[in-house]
Parts: structure tokens; C-alpha cells; sequence
């Protein structure tokens, strides 16, 4: 289990990095209403003015993550997760034979 475990996150890893460095070189957005001048600018103070400054909040986190670090960081996140799965099933695995 603890080399599958580590196999998740190796994959999970590479799988990050390849995200990212495919994201990141992409070519530039075609031109629409988000990449205008001062559309950021509205929509934070529009977001500010109907929820206040959670809404603030919450839409530069939604940016962040639709980033191509904040996609490579969710799939890190993920794979950590599974990882950690494996992980937890072989340490029961190994308490559960030192028992018997």
C-alpha cells in the first residue's frame, strides 16, 4: 500500500507540473469582456458593494484557483489526499499485524 501510496503522489506530482507548464505557455486569452480595461476593477468593486468584503474575498480566491498554480496546487492537493489514504491504510495494516 505504501508503494502504491507513493506512486499517487509521484503521478500526481509529475501530473501537477505538466499542468502547469502546459497552462502557463499557452497563448493569450482570446479578447473578451474579462481582459478588458477596468473589468477587474468593477467586478471587485460590483462584488463589494452586493456581499461586502467576504464577496471580496471570495472572488480573488476564485481567481487564484482558476490560475494555472492554483490548478497545479488542487491537483497536489488532491494526490496528497489519496496519498494519504494508501498511506493510512498500510500504517492500519502494519498496527493490525503487530497485534496479531
Amino acid at each position: 500500500m505504501r508503494a502504491v501510496g507513493w506512486c499517487v503522489l509521484a503521478c500526481g506530482l509529475v501530473l501537477a507540473a505538466a499542468v502547469y507548464w502546459i497552462e502557463s505557455r499557452s497563448p493569450d486569452r482570446a479578447l473578451d469582456d474579462s481582459i478588458a480595461l477596468g473589468y477587474t476593477r468593477s467586478l471587485q468593486h460590483g462584488m463589494g458593494v452586493m456581499m461586502g468584503a467576504s464577496g471580496a474575498i471570495l472572488t480573488d480566491l476564485q481567481q487564484n484557483l482558476t490560475s494555472p498554480l492554483g490548478q497545479a496546487l488542487l491537483i497536489v492537493l488532491a494526490t496528497a489526499l489519496v496519498a494519504g489514504y494508501f498511506f493510512r491504510v498500510a500504517w492500519v495494516i502494519d498496527a493490525d499485524a503487530e497485534e496479531s
